[in-house]
């Protein structure tokens, strides 16, 4: 039977195993270590400016705006602001318990090199300023990270460094010009060449300039039709009419007319026709169903100006920014020639002993 004082030493001792095994856990070269989170000094809420790089020279920046997220080098053009929320609240949850390396020997191994590196991020809030560098991958979704202007590199748990791409495109809503094919029904075209109109033919569409003799080389159509439909920017310019963007004289110009679905208000409709309004909210497809979709007219025109570095500007007249897109787009209307229109009159005889195509399919 153990006495009163006996229990009271062994629970000493039992204390004392505890706190040693803690040391020892905690411990790197018999100094206690203590965790904290590697953006020591900045929270997530705090941040107002976040902007990363590659060793290729790329370089993205946004800041908070009144409507989120936003490209301040573009007039505040709207980026994905949950996508960057949610890579901020990564940062921010990053710390120092997995130490990996302190000698500089080893940042060129591990990508958190000042100058061999996957991704520098520099982030700015009203007080305070750091910067990441992110290397190389340490397991799945790990990275080596370390802080700038310091020793010490670590094992970044939850993140990767291809998150923050450098490709602008990556982080905003990238459709520029968004129209169904079907619904296109004229595309007018003015380049170096001249004018070219092409209409819509029952399901298809043809050139208006054939004479009554001349066969369509549709081989062209497609292209012209895709790209006058539905264009992807590359990076938003800003709001401004730009000099060096040359549009003053455009080099290419591009009328499209579609049609657009009206949207039926079915309540609005069971008013005038004195049904109730209970019926046509419990059934608005009822309501709908039978009748025939109303279209209205609509157009928009494009302006292609100079080709700079990366790509073509241009500017429709539905949206506010003027954008840069792939000069392929650009190509699409500029390489257009009558020539290529109409078929050589080899290849027009040989289609007046068959079918003879006067029009090219939409899809």
């Amino acid at each position: 039977m153990l006495s009163r004082g006996n229990v009271l030493l062994l629970v000493v001792l039992l204390v004392q195993l505890v706190l040693l095994a803690i040391s020892v856990a905690t411990s790197s070269g018999g100094q206690a270590r203590l965790v904290q989170p590697i953006l020591i000094g900045m929270s997530a809420a705090e941040i107002d400016r976040l902007g990363f790089s590659d060793d290729l020279g790329n370089e993205v920046t946004v800041a908070r705006s009144e409507v989120g997220w936003a490209l301040p080098d573009a007039d505040d053009f709207p980026v994905d602001s949950d996508k960057v929320e949610g890579l901020l609240e990564k940062i921010a949850s990053l710390d120092t318990r997995r130490l990996v390396a302190t000698n500089p020997a080893n940042f060129t191994r591990l990508e958190v090199d000042d100058e061999e590196f996957r991704r520098k991020i520099r982030l700015e809030s009203e007080n305070a300023s750091a910067e990441l560098i992110l290397g190389g991958s340490g397991g799945a979704d790990a990275v080596y990270v370390r802080r700038a202007g310091e020793d010490n590199v670590y094992l970044g748990v939850g993140l990767n460094s291809w998150e923050f791409s450098t490709q602008i495109s990556t982080w905003v809503d990238a459709s520029y010009v968004n129209v169904a094919q079907d619904d296109v029904l004229e595309i007018r075209v003015e380049n170096d060449e001249g004018q070219f109109t092409f209409v819509r033919d029952g399901a298809s569409l043809t050139y208006a300039g054939l004479s009554e003799d001349e066969v369509l080389e549709d081989t062209k159509l497609p292209i012209i039709l895709r790209n006058a439909a539905s264009i992807r920017l590359l990076e938003p310019l800003g709001l401004a009419a730009l000099d060096e963007y040359e549009l003053a004289q455009p080099r290419v110009r591009v009328q499209v007319r579609y049609r657009k679905r009206v949207e039926v208000d079915v309540l609005a409709e069971a008013e005038d026709a004195g049904e109730t309004t209970e019926s046509a909210e419990s059934s608005p497809e009822e309501a709908t169903d039978g009748a025939e979709p109303e279209y209205a007219e609509e157009a928009y025109a494009l302006s292609f100006g100079a080709e700079l570095e990366d790509g073509v500007v241009l500017k429709s007249s539905d949206a506010e920014y003027y954008v840069l897109v792939r000069d392929t787009v650009f190509k699409a209307f500029n390489d257009i020639k009558r020539a290529d229109l109409v078929k050589a009159p080899e290849a027009a005889g040989e289609a007046d002993m068959g079918s003879t195509p006067v029009a090219t399919p939409m899809n």
